[in-house]
């Protein structure tokens, strides 16, 4: 458009830099993916990169799409708005996690509540504080906002101690940020961390005046049978503090994006919203998210087989004197090779049809020749244990 200047400074510098981040939306994976069928000779290629429920959604959701009745059901709700309030959800979540139904906002997905929250909070210049190897998307979306981040690290062998607990609280008490992020389960390590490892941390916050956020995309990996093993607890006591929560993991709807998040502040809630659409997801999203939700037993048996077939496949791997995995609490496992790059791992890989992430930029792991893979199905994980012994006799 010629020489006058058209996005924001914002913007503009927001363009200039890069978290590391694993995922990008320039990335057409369709596109890639049919172009590895045709240079390789592949007749499928195997999704190990994205950390959802590799099996699938409830039964519950399948049975209520094959009522012949659905289609009228669809067809009048459709030409509708939808609930922009989501009172049904709102509540069901709120008897699940006793909490009231007031302190649920709604957004597509958990990375627009992640970029709603850093636009409510920072001002350009803010300090934010986040421990590293962390979910890229709070660098990007601080980044945007011109925040500044105070990074602490993990432990030499990337797991959440009582020492990074401490730093993390003397982190907060020296800098005085305008926001704390935090994941647990740490994506991309996959740890839980304890919750009275979370709650000093949020009580150093409470104390500074700080807001929290805690990420739990992947908390339903880590809750138990008998119920949430969640900062949601702390929320009632806590107004600064922000628990999220998502559909699009365990629950396998990541088409469907609905995310959510826990706060006991009125102020908190409405600048959030502020910035969500005023119709984020659609009514047939909103419908699956609902019916989901009604399921207990179907967490409770993914998390089963999830640690049946992790155990088999950590078996099978453990021989492989070329590669290292990570154990962990969700789905996810973060591996390397002993001589090749994770780029060079990543493209062996690749001419096999597996696909997986590449984190050897990430903030706290970068240059460690770290990918991440998703525990798939008993078949899929044969496939990608014999495409690991291939590499590993080759080495």
């Amino acid at each position: 458009m010629g020489s006058r200047k058209v996005v924001s400074r914002l913007a503009a510098e927001a363009l200039g830099k890069s978290s590391g981040d694993y995922v990008s939306k320039d990335h057409d994976e369709l596109a890639q993916i049919e172009a590895l069928k045709r240079e390789h000779g592949l007749d499928h290629v195997y999704r190990f990169d994205i950390g959802k429920n590799t099996d699938g959604f409830t039964p519950l959701i399948s049975d209520v799409l094959d009522m012949p009745q659905l289609k009228d059901f669809i067809v009048e709700n459709t030409i509708e708005y939808p609930d922009n309030h989501y009172q049904l959800l709102r509540r069901q979540l709120a008897m699940r996690f006793e909490l009231d139904p007031e302190f649920f906002v709604m957004t597509a997905g958990l990375e627009s509540m992640i970029d709603h929250i850093a636009r409510a909070l920072f001002d350009p210049g803010d300090k934010y504080v986040l421990p590293v190897p962390n979910f890229s998307v709070f660098e990007s979306m601080s980044n945007r906002m011109q925040a500044e981040v105070v990074f602490v690290p993990l432990s030499a062998q990337l797991q959440w101690t009582e020492e990074t607990t401490q730093a993390m609280v003397k982190a907060v008490a020296e800098t005085r940020p305008k926001l704390v992020w935090i994941s647990n389960p740490v994506n991309p390590t996959g740890q839980h961390v304890p919750l009275h490892e979370i709650r000093q941390v949020v009580d150093a916050c409470k104390l500074a005046e700080v807001p929290v956020v805690v990420d739990e995309a992947y908390g339903e990996y880590s809750d138990t049978d008998d119920g949430y093993v969640s900062a949601a607890a702390m929320v009632p006591d806590n107004p600064h503090l922000m628990v999220l929560r998502t559909f699009s993991k365990m629950y396998s709807l990541p088409s469907a994006r609905v995310g959510y998040m826990m706060c006991a502040s009125p102020e908190l809630r409405a600048a959030v919203n502020l910035y969500r659409p005023m119709f984020p997801f659609s009514w047939f999203s909103l419908y699956l998210a609902q019916l989901a939700v009604l399921d207990d037993d179907y967490i409770v048996e993914s998390r089963t087989r999830l640690a049946r077939r992790k155990a088999v496949f950590m078996g099978a791997v453990s021989g492989f004197t070329q590669f290292e995995f990570i154990q962990s609490d969700t789905n996810t496992l973060m591996f390397r090779h002993a001589s090749l790059s994770a780029d060079e791992l990543a493209m062996a890989l690749t001419k096999k049809g597996i696909l997986t992430a590449n984190l050897n930029k990430v903030d706290g792991i970068e240059g460690l020749q770290f990918l991440r893979m998703t525990i798939r199905s008993s078949e899929d994980n044969a496939v990608f244990v014999a495409a690991c012994e291939q590499i590993n006799g080759q080495s």
